[in-house]
């Protein structure tokens, strides 16, 4: 019985050392990450630059572009009324990137799994909204393209002009 009397006590104190509200005490007296508040305001101001000469590449240009709630601008430059494409459905895409500049990066062909994510936030969400034979033109800001980190090709924070093709 005294065995039973400690445990349920070692028990409890484990418990009480265990609470949740100690937990959020502990993390509110630790001093926020400078480092990381640095990089979260340089990221919002290069994302707000980025917006900005996005906007203005669009402004003037002769299409007519939709603001995607996520930021990239986007045109249908071929449209056949075809059947979307579906979840799952595999497709040869062409892809040709270029920066605002009109400074060539990548032309690319290759075949995607429509919703397997591989390819940048614009380009999934643009696929979603085409079928086969039908062309786009993405003004896609970093963010929306290949991020802070790049690629071998494409340096980070690239703000880009995407012609993707789905192939017939």
């Amino acid at each position: 019985m005294r065995r039973l009397g400690i445990g349920l006590w070692l028990l409890a104190m484990v418990g009480c050392t265990q609470q949740p509200q100690q937990v959020r005490r502990l993390s509110e007296k630790q001093e926020p990450d400078t480092a990381l508040l640095a990089q979260l305001d340089f990221n919002q101001q290069m994302a707000n630059a980025a917006d900005k000469a996005c906007k203005n590449w669009v402004e003037n240009d002769s299409a007519t572009y939709t603001l995607d709630e996520f930021g990239f601008w986007y045109s249908k430059t071929i449209t056949l009324n075809t059947d979307s494409l579906k979840q799952g459905e595999p497709v040869l895409i062409h892809l040709q990137m270029a920066e605002l500049n009109g400074q060539a990066l990548a032309d690319v062909e290759e075949t995607f799994t429509v919703g397997a994510g591989d390819l940048p936030l614009a380009v999934n969400r643009c696929i979603k909204q085409m079928g086969r034979g039908e062309e786009m033109r993405i003004i896609a800001p970093w963010y929306a393209a290949y991020g802070v980190e790049g690629t071998k090709l494409i340096k980070p924070y690239t703000n880009l002009i995407i012609t993707l093709t789905i192939s017939k």
